[in-house]
Order: structure tokens, then sequence, then C-alpha cells
């Protein structure tokens, strides 16, 4: 299968779509989460918590073996789980005690206190250390400048169908997709909210989109003293209409959002409140600002990498806060004076697409204040107490208690607005057959692609 990795933006290296596929089909881990958040099995066969909430242990799939031939057992287990965590928990980390292997098959994760994190974490990408990438998924990543990736014999789920997959890197999506069009590839591997539209209807070419867990997000800066009042920040989310966002700048193809959770999450309240769509609300809120503080109009900028849909959102945005008298100008940075702005505090808001799940996890590293990964010092201490509810909860129950207490928070001293996820698709040429799971990447379903027996005839013929 020859597939083409297109830059989505400006800012795009065009190696990273080619890093980000190699380790989609050559990196797995132990228990994937589904679209509500849950944790479920891949390369366990089970997982349980034990009685006390303070360790979870993993049986582990027999047969199970690395690109290199070696066995995923206890042993290997013990020696890199605790790395993998490590780098994909980062602040979190010191919530384990200790990993250990209790039998032939099963490993045990020792928790220091009570952390439902360490449970979400263990979606933590296996591989063995080291430069190269050796893994256990179906296909073999290249191990130098190579661009093809062989499929792996001894995969545990059973060879994969497609024996190479070739990839090659465009300019852009519109270069990739006319190339599709001449038969030159035969997969695009993401398709962009620009290109999906004309995309639509095309009798050679199968479209599978999925909704990303990234969101648009508009994040405040707590120190700006144009965005200080929580009161002004709760009426600028109830100023934005989302569903506009959605029709106006992302053409349809996104989700409304008003949180940092899925509305499909687990432990989310169905009935939790989250903000609407209230201009009357929102003007009555910078009423009050303006009888305690001043009769001017609200102004603040916001910063935006160079990237086409990205501008619409921030366009429509201001569109819309321009009916309830304040005025937000738009700047567009680089990418590199985005992070370096947003690091030393030199902005009021930022546009940008945030990852937020599917689990609680994710969203835990940007919004805490003690985590590295977040860069623009959002959130405030309200956020990081709620957080840490959410991350020691003893039980179910307590866990669903903090993630309500948590999405409160965000409504009653909102870091951000939060305003839609994002979709993409697959593009693959209808000369292979490619089963789909509900909810899911297409690309999970990987190892089943097959050349389609219709393909099959045509070429005999």
């Amino acid at each position: 299968m020859r597939i083409g990795v297109a830059q989505l933006s400006r800012t795009d290296s065009p190696i990273r779509g080619l890093r980000q596929l190699s380790q989609i089909y050559s990196v797995e881990s132990f228990l994937r989460p589904n679209e509500e958040g849950r944790l479920q099995p891949l390369l366990a066969e089970s997982s349980k918590v034990s009685a006390d909430g303070r360790a979870l242990q993993v049986r582990l799939r027999r047969g199970v073996k690395f690109h290199d031939g070696s066995p995923v057992d206890p042993a290997a287990v013990t020696e890199i789980l605790p790395g993998a965590l490590k780098d994909f928990m980062g602040p979190v980390f010191p919530d384990i005690e200790r990993v250990s292997a209790l039998d032939n098959d099963t490993v045990e994760v020792r928790f220091a206190t009570s952390s439902p994190f360490v449970v979400e974490a263990m979606e933590a990408p296996i591989r063995k250390p080291g430069a190269a990438i050796v893994g256990t998924g179906p296909y073999i990543a290249p191990t130098n400048s190579t661009t093809e990736m062989r499929a792996f014999p001894e995969y545990y789920l059973g060879p994969p169908a497609i024996e190479r997959l070739v990839v090659s890197s465009y300019p852009s999506v519109r270069a990739a997709w006319a190339d599709m069009l001449r038969d030159r590839i035969d997969m695009l591997f993401e398709v962009g909210t620009d290109a999906l539209d004309s995309m639509v209807g095309s009798n050679n070419i199968s479209l599978f989109t999925f909704t990303r867990h990234y969101q648009y997000t508009l994040a405040f800066n707590p120190k700006s003293d144009a965005l200080r009042s929580r009161d002004v920040r709760r009426a600028l989310n109830w100023a934005v209409d989302r569903t506009q966002i959605v029709r106006n700048a992302l053409k349809d193809h996104g989700v409304a959002s008003s949180g940092p959770l899925a509305s499909s999450y687990w432990a989310l309240d169905r009935n939790a409140p989250r903000f609407g769509y209230d201009v009357e609300r929102a003007a009555a809120l910078l009423a009050t600002r303006g009888q305690r503080e001043t009769k001017a109009p609200l102004r603040f900028t916001c910063l935006f990498s160079p990237e086409a849909v990205t501008e619409r959102v921030a366009l429509e945005l201001r569109r819309q806060l321009q009916k309830i008298g304040v005025e937000m100008a738009v700047e567009e940075v680089s990418q590199d004076q985005v992070i370096q702005r947003s690091a030393n505090g030199q902005y009021d808001a930022l546009l940008f697409e945030l990852i937020s799940g599917p689990t609680l996890f994710r969203p835990y590293l940007v919004w805490h204040s003690g985590s590295p990964l977040n860069f623009g010092q959002f959130g405030n201490a309200a956020v990081d107490g709620a957080l840490d509810r959410v991350r020691h909860a003893s039980s179910e129950e307590t866990y669903r208690a903090a993630v309500l207490d948590l999405q409160k928070t965000f409504m009653d001293d909102p870091p951000a607005i939060f305003l839609a996820w994002t979709v993409r698709a697959r593009a693959v040429s209808k000369r292979f057959d490619v089963p789909a799971e509900e909810g899911r990447d297409v690309l999970s379903t990987i190892r089943l692609w097959k050349p389609s027996a219709a393909a099959d005839r045509a070429t005999r013929n």
C-alpha cells in the first residue's frame, strides 16, 4: 500500500507525519481507551485494580513478541514499563511505588497513593529503549532513512494481509490528493477540514472520518489585566455560539464542546452544568464589570499560529464577541513565537488545538500548574485543586464526584473557552477492503486491510 502523508498546515514538519505513522503502526500499549475513556485490553489480556485501590494487576497476553523476536513477558515488562510510564506520566509518575512480577503472566503496578491516573496512563506506548523503534505492532518501523514499513510476520493477532507500507511525503493535502486521483498512492493518511468537502462523492475513494481527541481552545492568561476577572472570563464563555463556530469556521466538520472533557466521558454526569450560548447573561456580567471598574470596552489580543482553519475560528470568535461590545484583536505569530510568548506570559489569550481526551489524564497534564506540558502557565489555583481531587480519588464514586466538581470549577473560574472538537478523515482507495470499528479511527484495523476481490479480478482481467 502506497501512503501519502501531507502537511496539514504551514507549521507542520513533513517528517512529523512519518514519525506519527510509524508510532501508530509499530508501537502498542497494554490498555487503550475507548471513546468513553474506559480502558480496554490490548497487549494485556485483562487488568484489575486491587480492593484497596492501591495496585493495578495486568495479565499479559501469551505469545506476544517484540519486533526483534524477544518475548513480552514479566521480566521484560518490569524492566521497560517504569521508564515508559515516567516518560508518559510526567509529574504524576511519583504516584507509582514499584512495578513487579507476580507470576509468569502477571505484572503488578503498586501505587504510593490512590491514583486513578495510573490506570489511565497504561495507554503509554511500550517499546524497547533505544534510538530504533522496536515495538510489538503489526508493522516494523524503518531503521534508517527508508520510508518503507514491513509486516511483522509474528504479530500476535496474526500477520497483516498487506505486506509493505510505502510512505511518501507531500507539501500539502491538495498535492497528495492529486496523486491519489492519478493512482500514484492508495491512501491519504490524514485529510484536514478544508479538503474534506472536495473528496466527498469520489467513486474510487472511501473516506473514514473520525473525531480527534483535540479541540480548538481559547486559553486565557490568568495574569492578563483584561482577563483577570473571573466574571469577564465567564461572560466570554456565555457569549460564544459554539455551533456557529462549527458551522462557519469548521464547515460542519467538528463537534461543539464546552469543557475539557468530551460529553461521552464515562465519569462525567450527563446533567453536569455546561456553558451555552446566552448573550444576555454575558452582557449582564460585563455590565457588572463596567460598574465596578471602567466604562471602556473590554479589549484583549488573541494569538494564533499561521493556519487557515485556526484563522477562521479566530475571526468568527471576534465577530461573535463584537455583539457584546468586546474588542478582540487577532495577531498571527509563528509557532516558535507562540511557545516563547506564552511561556513568558506575554499574551492575553491563545487560540490553538489542545489535546483533551479521551481520558482525563491528558487534560491534567495541560491544565495543572505543576506539569511541564503546561507551557502557557494556563489554569489557576482552583483548577489545580479540582484536578488533584480527581487524581487521588479512592473509589469510582469519589472519582465521579471529583469529575463533577472539576466541571463546575471550569465554569466558575474558567481558564479558557472550549470551542469544538476537530474532525479529520483517512482517504483509502476502494481497491482495498477496509473494515472499520465503530467509534475508532479506522487505523485500528490496519492488520485486517487487504486488496479487494473486485480489484483482484480487475488485475487478472
